[in-house]
């Protein structure tokens, strides 16, 4: 099939949306088909274009049997609701100068990934003027956590958001979504159970595998026998990261735990700033960990940490889950009760449920955990049994193949 991408994140953005929608090009592009990605420059999770691509323009490049069309975009200094929305309507402007080429050519299938939400009129054009299948591939309700969170821009006509949410819905041919909950939320937008399918994110099962919580870089680090409670990940509004800091501080007198936050975002500095405040001795800040020794910092951490505000704890689905569960590691969700991550720690066996926000559940979860080694191990065990059992690569994206192919038929 000759495919047509369309979304702002892709790789080398080594966490998040960018790291699945790269994954997915690859091996589509491995089986065959023909994949064109339209995107931008990368600049997440630190919210700054990357180096090797700062102050490019246009450009075409090829990564790994992949063409990639690259557009400039608006990155704003400061992550507010207002930001991103200038930085989805830049991508969607910049984005012009690549349409003429694209519409010259032929497609089978367009597929957005969402976000963005907001600004595909020219996908859909393009798929209606070549009669051909529009897919919509939801990572994240942007619009809706946004509106939950409160952090959209005052005056900004929410329902007028929604009705224009609405109408790309509508007009998609199918629309996936990376968790059954998510799915659930779409059926309550009205769309019919036939144009919705599940295509969850995957774990990396070959780069990421259980390794000794006692490894070189856990000395590097600083660390002996401490029980290491590590947040890796993005740091945004919707994670609601200050109740780590208040469970290290509720923890602080226990001389044998330890925290890692571990990232980039938009709350990094602010968080920062808190811990120091309340000399925080047991909290260690890093940078985004390069890929080379990823595997081996998941390693470090005896407790992971998955956090999310209450507001957000069903409208996604953490990407930074499937690579704990990869390496076999125990985790503490922050999640209501009936949402895609309480499912998940339980059917998993694998995750400890604690409510949202509340620092006082969460120390005594990650207590729980430190002062049992053997469930700790237990645990990890059934981590990496889920992996395998449920979060392949080859076969989550056969059968998304299958529902292209099959689509295409139609």
């Amino acid at each position: 099939m000759r495919l047509f991408l369309y979304g702002y994140n892709y790789t080398p953005e080594l966490t998040g949306i960018g790291r699945y929608t790269g994954e997915m090009a690859t091996w589509l592009a491995a089986r065959g088909h023909k994949v064109t990605v339209l995107t931008g420059m990368p600049y997440y999770p630190e919210w700054r274009v990357h180096p090797a691509y700062k102050g490019k323009g246009w450009m075409r490049e090829w990564r790994d049997g992949v063409e990639v069309l690259r557009s400039p975009l608006h990155v704003p200094s400061k992550v507010t609701g207002k930001g991103r929305i200038m930085l989805e309507l830049s991508f969607a402007v910049s984005c012009l100068y690549w349409w003429p080429h694209i519409f010259s050519r032929r497609w089978d299938a367009v597929l957005v990934i969402c976000p963005p939400s907001l600004t595909i009129f020219l996908p859909l054009l393009l798929a209606r003027q070549q009669g051909i299948n529009l897919i919509l591939h939801f990572q994240d309700f942007q619009l809706d956590v946004a509106r939950k969170l409160g952090i959209l821009p005052h005056g900004l006509s929410v329902s007028m958001l929604d009705r224009l949410d609405r109408f790309f819905l509508d007009q998609a041919n199918m629309n996936t979504a990376i968790s059954e909950g998510m799915l659930a939320r779409l059926r309550d937008k009205g769309i019919p159970a036939h144009r919705l399918k599940l295509l969850p994110n995957w774990a990396d099962l070959e780069t990421i595998r259980p390794g000794s919580d006692n490894n070189d870089l856990r000395k590097e680090l600083g660390f002996n026998s401490e029980v290491i409670v590590l947040y890796a990940g993005s740091m945004g509004e919707k994670q609601g990261l200050e109740v780590i800091l208040e469970s290290a501080r509720l923890t602080e007198r226990r001389t044998d735990i330890r925290y890692i936050i571990a990232g980039e975002g938009g709350t990094k500095a602010r968080l920062m700033a808190s811990a120091k405040n309340q000399s925080l001795e047991n909290v260690l800040f890093l940078p985004l960990q390069p890929e080379e020794r990823f595997p081996q910092f998941l390693a470090v951490g005896d407790i992971h940490l998955v956090v999310q505000k209450a507001e957000a704890s069903d409208l996604l689905m953490p990407s930074k889950l499937t690579n704990i569960l990869a390496a076999g590691r125990p985790f503490v969700t922050t999640a209501l009760p009936g949402t895609e991550l309480a499912k998940v720690a339980e059917e998993s066996q694998a995750g400890l449920l604690v409510p949202p926000e509340d620092s006082g559940a969460l120390a005594q979860a990650i207590i729980k955990l430190a002062d049992g080694r053997g469930l700790r191990q237990k645990m990890g065990k059934k981590a990496r049994q889920y992996a395998e059992n449920h979060l392949s690569r080859d076969v989550i994206l056969s059968r998304f193949e299958d529902a292209l192919l099959n689509l295409a038929k139609y």
